[in-house]
């Protein structure tokens, strides 16, 4: 289903690097609302079902676990997620975009799925099938190798990989969390690394771990599942500055290594969910957001805690959509002209 791009050169990462240097202009949000703000008090009248697209264990589905878990309190019902897995999470997010439009189906999403129109062979979904709701985390990711390579910095990595090119494997669902970092020291460093394509960030650490892939790059709160284990290695952190989850971990650009990468995520509703439900679910995330809690769990899990609900997310995810958009596109339009 995924359709591999050749030669990105630095225009993805371009893109990537203007988005983390960007995040923080973003936080405050402009613009209008997804959804008016007349309507009542809607609530749903029954458990709930998030979609998350990706495995269990891996971070979406952490970071889901943990908001639907707190904002039950304030709608009165169960949230329910179901791991939808498969294309690297296109499949997930294509049945989020179809689920009929009646509050009782939501899904876990994240930026990057933004960019699967231009990047993924047979997606149908855009940016206007989906309607942000609350905006939780914004989190940049933890390179990890396994011990028996034999390297404890992002230097060495690079080195190993200039050395035998393709050889060294770096596993992740396509187009993701784990392989956005790839992309980006290949295009900083011109090495190259095979590639090896799981459905989330639990697997590919596990095959890290289990010596059957050599690298991946994780959020905290995947890493944290593992870091007792001697048989892996952290060596760098993706973000423009040290994460707070793991100070000790020198960023790329520490090292030399001039790449960075950031996600965040959020609870969406598909397209064409009546105002009055999406004002409800703003209000009910809001309280959620707002619970100190919530918060202090997200945080304790390894996730960068954001508070963008009500009329914040929507400008959000479409400031952030735009200021990739047309380095993406143009990095797809030369890949298809190859």
């Amino acid at each position: 289903m995924k359709k591999t791009l050749s030669n990105r050169g630095k225009a993805v990462f371009a893109a990537f690097f203007l988005c983390a240097l960007t995040f923080a202009a973003y936080a405050g949000g402009s613009g209008e609302s997804a959804a008016p703000a007349s309507g009542g008090s809607w609530k749903p009248g029954s458990p709930v079902t998030i979609i998350v697209p990706y495995g269990a264990g891996g971070g979406q589905d952490v970071a889901a676990r943990i908001f639907a878990k707190h904002a039950e309190k304030y709608a009165g019902q169960k949230f329910v997620a179901e791991n939808r897995t498969g294309g690297s999470g296109a499949i997930g997010t294509t049945a989020i975009a179809n689920a009929r439009p009646d509050g009782v189906t939501l899904g876990m999403f994240h930026n990057l799925s933004l960019y699967d129109q231009f990047l993924v062979e047979g997606v149908t979904y855009t940016e206007k099938s989906f309607i942000p709701l609350a905006i939780f985390t914004a989190d940049s990711t933890v390179i990890v190798v396994n011990k028996k390579l034999g390297v404890t910095d992002i230097k060495g990595l690079v080195e190993k990989a200039k050395a035998s090119p393709n050889r060294i494997t770096w596993g992740g669902p396509e187009f993701s969390s784990q392989t956005y970092p790839r992309m980006n020291v290949e295009n900083a460093t011109g090495v190259k690394f095979g590639k090896m394509i799981f459905d989330g960030g639990a697997a590919a650490l596990a095959a890290v771990a289990g010596g059957n892939c050599d690298v991946t790059s994780v959020f905290p709160s995947e890493y944290f599942a593992m870091a007792d284990n001697p048989d892996i290695v952290t060596i760098a952190t993706c973000g423009t500055e040290r994460m707070g989850a793991v100070p000790d971990i020198p960023t790329m650009i520490e090292q030399g290594i001039n790449a960075t990468f950031f996600q965040w995520r959020a609870f969406v509703a598909p397209a064409g969910t009546p105002d009055n439900i999406v004002k409800g679910y703003q209000e009910i995330f809001q309280k959620t957001l707002d619970d100190k809690d919530c918060a202090a769990e997200l945080t304790k899990a390894g996730f960068n805690f954001v508070n963008i609900g009500g009329a914040k997310a929507y400008p959000y995810m479409m400031e952030s959509f735009e200021a990739n958009k047309d380095v993406i596109v143009a990095t797809a339009k030369q890949a298809k002209s190859k």
